[in-house]
């Protein structure tokens, strides 16, 4: 909290190098509401003071956004490594269901096959009840 016994420009700094000192994101209107000024006395009177705190809020967003951009580029490069592991289960499945189909095509013919033999031997066996009655 600043001194009353201070001069205007000393409690803007030492708003200001607590804010930085903190990490904190410097506005204008923030500096001017803990120093317990208006914003114009800022914009106004200390320009130098005000160029300071809106560099100040660069240089952190600056860093925000390069802390953002790092973690963006971890998620890309997590969602190219799920990506490619599911490229890949899916070229698997593929290979599976390519031997699936073609399994049954093997058993749909043997089927077919086999109801053939079944018609064959249910005609031989009428046609010998038929010779038995006649």
């Amino acid at each position: 909290m600043p001194d009353d016994k201070m001069t205007t420009r000393q409690k803007i700094l030492q708003v200001i190098e607590g804010m930085e000192q903190a990490g904190s994101i410097l506005t204008i209107s923030g500096v001017a509401k803990e120093a317990r000024v208006s914003n114009s006395t800022i914009h106004n009177r200390y320009p130098d003071l005000a160029e300071r705190i809106r560099t100040s809020a660069g240089v952190v967003r600056e860093k925000d956004v390069k802390v953002q951009l790092a973690r963006r580029l971890g998620a890309i490069k997590e969602e190219k490594a799920k990506r490619e592991r599911l490229h890949k289960e899916l070229e698997e499945v593929k290979d599976l269901l390519r031997k699936v189909n073609s399994i049954n095509a093997a058993l749909q013919f043997e089927n077919t096959s086999l109801k053939s033999e079944l018609e064959e031997v249910r005609r031989k066996k009428c046609a010998q009840i038929v010779r038995g009655l006649v």
